[in-house]
């Protein structure tokens, strides 16, 4: 990501250059078209000639007049609320009706999609702070409740404590004591800089948002550091009390991810706690949707976007629109995305109970295990199919042995007193002797339908 420099100071320009460019059509269609894009300088590609700085001049007049103040922080943060802003909230506001099916935490499987969300926030969180762990192998380790191995791998589990955390911390009000907490949990043992940072404020002015190739490129230098406690102390205040100007909880929650991303008040783990700020506020203002959605995963696929935004933001005296903008993107397919999954599992949760229905020794829990496993061709424990399906130790087991009886799942290996099991090689003749294999029948059921595991 490169360095952006700020709009020029358009201060000294002359003003007849700028009546010129309020009277002339052609211009001020540009300049309408250029706000409704909401472009920033750097984006335009314009020279340093009088028309272009008028232009400009008149863009950031025409946006300073209809802009949303806020004090915090002592910074004058300042954002407009363009009218994709109110069709993304709207979106998610409607969608957060729409799945009241999924409100209770308890009920069985909204628990599922809320574990497999959890994982992938966890996961991709981690991933873009430099977890160099796969995906698959992450997911893997966190179904099977395995302690990490690696440092990747406890950031990973790290992030999913935290998220876990979140929702045993909703009835306390923000405070600098929380926050270390769980700044705390989220870099356990994974600090460079040593396990004395973990809960701690940083305590220098070494810390600095830059190219990790270029140490010469840096691109945010955060406040001092003497500063900390009593911006992070402003930033509670701004998290416990509501505005006398309402402004939508999560508009709210993305202006403290940048508030903690422009503080950046620890040696490290500052993006991640940044984004697990952002996920307590909107879910303690009943946005419980947010736990089901993975917003890290989203922005990992435009790492270089979520940079700009907060330099354009920060460049363009401190006008948030452009973090705003860009993280509304990311929740807005964060939702979709998980639309799209419970339409899936809704298919596939009909798919098991006429699978079932065909093979009446069969419950719907060892059904989901043959299913998921035919396609993953993986081996497994029976703690692994305790966390991934939400059931308790004993039932998988029980699963499990129905399931050796039946000669479907066979033991493989052991690891240390952890027996591991995989999926009988003779499934396929089973199904030919006239025992519906449950993989044989998705492929007949679902045919022409793309099929996703349960959570």
């Amino acid at each position: 990501m490169r360095k952006i420099e700020g709009p020029p100071n358009v201060g000294g320009l002359d003003s007849s250059s700028v009546l010129k460019t309020l009277s002339d059509r052609e211009q001020m269609s540009k300049i309408t078209e250029l706000n409704r894009k909401y472009l920033h300088w750097d984006e335009l590609g314009y020279g340093m000639d009088d028309e272009s700085l008028a232009i400009w001049a008149v863009a950031k007049m025409l946006r300073d007049g209809n802009a949303e103040r806020i004090r915090v922080c002592d910074l004058d943060l300042k954002f407009n609320l363009l009218p994709e802003f109110q069709e993304h909230l709207h979106r998610i506001d409607r969608c957060s009706a729409g799945f009241a099916g999924l409100e209770n935490p308890h009920e069985k499987n909204a628990k599922r999609y809320a574990i497999s969300s959890l994982m992938e926030e966890a996961i991709a969180s981690s991933q873009m702070e430099g977890a160099a762990t796969a995906r698959k192998d992450a997911k893997k380790m966190l179904r099977a409740g395995r302690a990490p191995r690696n440092t990747g791998e406890r950031m990973i589990c790290n992030n999913y404590a935290t998220m876990e955390h979140i929702e045993k911390t909703l009835d306390r009000e923000m405070s600098i004591d929380l926050m270390l907490e769980m700044h705390k949990i989220i870099v356990n043992g994974t600090l460079h800089e040593g396990p004395e940072w973990e809960g701690r404020f940083r305590e220098d002015n070494e810390t600095v948002v830059g190219d990790t190739d270029k140490e010469e490129v840096v691109f945010h230098v955060p406040p001092k550091y003497e500063l900390i406690p009593d911006l992070v102390q402003k930033l509670c205040n701004f998290i416990n009390e509501d505005s006398k100007e309402f402004v939508h909880p999560i508009t709210k929650g993305i202006i403290i991810h940048y508030l903690v991303g422009y503080i950046h008040p620890f040696v490290n783990g500052n993006g991640r706690f940044a984004r697990l700020m952002y996920y307590w506020y909107v879910m303690k203002k009943n946005y419980w949707l947010m736990e089901y959605t993975s917003i890290s995963r989203i922005i990992k696929n435009s790492k270089t976007k979520y940079g700009l935004a907060y330099q354009y933001s920060e460049t363009d005296d401190q006008d948030i629109t452009y973090f705003i903008r860009f993280n509304l993107e990311c929740i807005k397919k964060a939702v979709e995305d998980l639309s799209s999954y419970i339409k899936r599992k809704t298919e596939e949760q009909k798919r098991i109970a006429r699978m079932t229905e065909s093979n009446p020794e069969l419950n719907l829990n060892e059904m989901a295990i043959l299913k998921d496993y035919s396609k993953e061709c993986s081996p497994f424990t029976i703690k692994e199919l305790s966390v991934r399906y939400h059931t308790s130790y004993q039932t998988a087991r029980s699963c499990i042995g129905h399931l050796r009886e039946l000669g479907y799942v066979k033991p493989v290996s052991k690891i240390g007193k952890t027996v591991v099991y995989a999926l009988s090689e003779d499934m396929g003749l089973r199904a030919a002797r006239g025992r519906r294999h449950p993989a044989a029948a998705e492929d007949v059921s679902s045919r022409g339908r793309r099929s996703a595991s349960p959570a």
